[in-house]
């Protein structure tokens, strides 16, 4: 046999073998015997990648960069946050990683206070760090779990927000009777006092401050309501501690009703200008649904069990306070 002929078969058995062992390595699965996470950042590079795998007890063997430069993966990283089946083929993991196939994370949104509370939580879950929900767009969040891809942009954050805003309208609008406003160019409940969707919103943040009580939040909504039909002052105290800046107060004292703000409906009529919270679906249902009735006050049960008594008149209203007040006195709670 020539030289030249036994070294093309040699070198033909060694590509087959390496083939055959590449296959075999490929097949073999990792690790993991749970499910891992891996979050990779935008600009990551095939080293960071290997790092990061090996930091989750998923050493990439020379089969795994075998493949990853077959398939172009140890040049063209994908940003993006992907699940490790446990036990995953490497080919598989190689894969997935290659073509970008991410796995969407599940993101609960509930009830901010303030747009920058918002912004931080968005900042550290999601890979961008630049969220900037604003003031006047902070009502469109609707608190709820959803899932989102780790890589979304804020503006297709926003996007998304909006479609759902829209969702939520069009799914209550179902619930009950509507009418179109032409003047305001939508479409608003029928309820006792005329309100657009963002002044709902505003009074179910209200509302959703006054109780976690569901079954008691329509007759808070219907209070509310009945102060603004009358031109009287909301006087919400969920509203001056917002004022104030300080959602921890157990008492709202004289200096903090003299608090100047436009939220602090103590001093200004009419509802604040923005939410003081992103409300549930059961307050805002709760403004919406809520009953006609001739209630004006309302305040902490005497049976200290977080409801509350209502009252058409000062005078009913008077006597409430004064009997829970006196439950707290025999509880030995100081006011």
């Amino acid at each position: 046999m020539k030289k030249q002929t036994l070294a093309i078969i040699l070198v033909l058995a060694a590509v087959l073998a390496g083939c055959i062992a590449g296959a075999l390595g490929l097949r073999r699965p990792t690790a993991n015997s749970t499910p891992l996470r891996l979050n990779l950042p935008e600009g990551t590079d095939y080293k960071t990648l290997c790092d990061s795998l090996s930091a989750n007890g998923i050493a990439p063997g020379a089969t795994f960069s075998l493949m990853a430069r077959a398939l172009r993966l140890n040049q063209n990283v994908r940003p993006g946050s992907y699940i490790v089946e446990p036990h995953m083929r490497q080919l598989a993991l190689v894969r997935k990683l290659r073509n970008g196939q991410q796995d969407p994370i599940r993101l609960t949104i509930g009830k901010f206070r303030l747009p920058q509370q918002l912004n931080e939580y968005l900042n550290k879950k999601l890979m961008h760090d630049d969220f900037n929900v604003t003031l006047d767009s902070f009502y469109l969040i609707r608190p709820n779990t959803y899932e989102f891809y780790w890589t979304i942009t804020p503006e297709k954050f926003m996007r998304r927000m909006g479609k759902e805003y829209a969702a939520f309208w069009q799914q209550t609008a179902g619930s009950g009777k509507w009418v179109v406003d032409s003047a305001r160019g939508e479409t608003l409940p029928i309820i006792q006092y005329p309100l657009n969707t963002h002044d709902i919103i505003t009074l179910a943040s209200i509302v959703e401050e006054e109780t976690n009580n569901n079954a008691e939040k329509p007759l808070i909504a219907s209070v509310y309501l009945n102060r603004l039909k009358r031109g009287m002052p909301l006087q919400a105290d969920p509203t001056v501690k917002y004022a104030v800046g300080d959602f921890t107060l157990r008492r709202i004292l004289n200096k903090h009703l003299a608090t100047e703000s436009p939220f602090n409906t103590y001093l200004h009529t009419g509802l604040p200008p923005e939410p003081i919270c992103l409300p549930s679906a059961a307050s805002v249902k709760a403004v919406i649904g809520a009953p006609q009735t001739n209630y004006i006050y309302f305040c902490a049960s005497d049976k200290l069990d977080g409801t509350h008594r209502f009252a058409a008149t000062l005078a009913e209203h008077n006597a409430n306070a004064a009997r829970y007040h006196r439950a707290l006195e025999r509880m030995g709670i100081k006011r």
